[in-house]
């Protein structure tokens, strides 16, 4: 049990040294050596718990995927607060990850988690989405990611709370009928 509690210390020391290199660097000018230093470990400790420097970003970002809850914006599916404290607990991983220095595949990634939830939803109710919903779950999507984009890049940023009442006081037209169209049984 204390060796269990002993590694994961030692592995969120290494991932947080590696978060405090990614605030000044770009991925590409970050060594194993410097993310081990800084933690207070030595490279083969590193290898330990990491092939290398993408393999913490790529598990990093898998990790903070999972722990953002994707789902088509339903009322009854998706409580707001749960979304704001989601949004608030990762905003400065999020904004490092999609700045100009970060990974913007993590972005699509984002986006194709998001397009699913929309698919799945439509699918759960019986409905294929034609060439015509596509593009309408696209639209919103797009439109969803690239304002939680600018959300994440606006100097002293807002609360996540402000970010998606003004998001859904946006979307709401838009939205309901979007998620009536994927709701219709065939």
């Amino acid at each position: 049990m204390k060796k269990n509690i002993a590694r994961e210390h030692t592995r969120q020391a290494l991932v947080a040294a590696f978060w405090k290199l990614y605030g000044e660097k770009t991925i590409e000018k970050i060594t194993v050596g410097a993310v081990a230093g800084i933690a207070g470990y030595n490279r083969s400790t590193f290898y330990e718990y990491f092939s290398d420097v993408y393999d913490v970003l790529q598990q990093e970002e898998e990790a903070l995927l999972q722990r953002m809850r994707f789902g088509a914006p339903d009322k009854e599916g998706l409580p707001l607060e749960e979304v704001v404290a989601m949004f608030e607990e990762n905003a400065d991983r999020l904004s490092l990850l999609l700045s100009e220095k970060g990974d913007f595949s993590f972005f699509f990634r984002i986006r194709s988690r998001m397009r699913d939830a929309f698919y799945d939803l439509a699918r759960t109710n019986g409905t294929e989405p034609d060439f015509e919903l596509q593009i309408e779950i696209e639209y919103h999507v797009a439109g969803t990611t690239s304002s939680l984009l600018s959300w994440l890049r606006t100097p002293n940023r807002p609360s996540a709370e402000t970010y998606l009442t003004a998001l859904r006081n946006v979307n709401e037209y838009d939205t309901e009928r979007l998620l009536s169209k994927l709701r219709r049984q065939q």
